[in-house]
């Protein structure tokens, strides 16, 4: 699903949007497989840092990123998760998504979202 708000020339950024598939495991709980048999989608995004942190708990990652994505892709879900390939470092970087997509509504559009906002954190592992 894409809307027609944020122009894409301000969007620098593909990035690969992973669904993942659901299945149960033997005890009943709901296990999220973003593998090969997970869906995958590119889409146009712009992505920043917002905040970085010092951890101060013995055996935690020194560093806590927070970042932001912006894309006009309306079909970002909770459990998604984002594959970032070019990133500066040359390293690709996976992140989860920290809280729910929120979408940002334009009256004047023709579905009323404009374009999505989604916090993000860096999956470690």
């Amino acid at each position: 699903m894409t809307s027609v708000g944020v122009p894409s020339r301000l969007m620098p950024h593909t990035v690969t949007l992973v669904h993942p598939v659901e299945s149960t495991d033997s005890y009943g709980n709901t296990v999220y497989d973003y593998g090969e048999a997970a869906e995958r989608s590119e889409v146009r995004a712009w992505l920043q840092q917002d905040q970085r942190s010092l951890v101060a708990v013995d055996g935690a990652d020194p560093m806590e990123a927070r970042w932001l994505m912006v894309t006009d892709h309306t079909g970002v879900r909770r459990r998604d998760r984002v594959e970032w390939d070019d990133h500066p470092s040359g390293e690709q970087v996976v992140f989860r998504l920290d809280g729910q997509p929120a979408p940002l509504y334009n009256p004047l559009s023709r579905n009323g979202v404009h374009h999505m906002e989604v916090t993000l954190r860096v999956v470690d592992g």
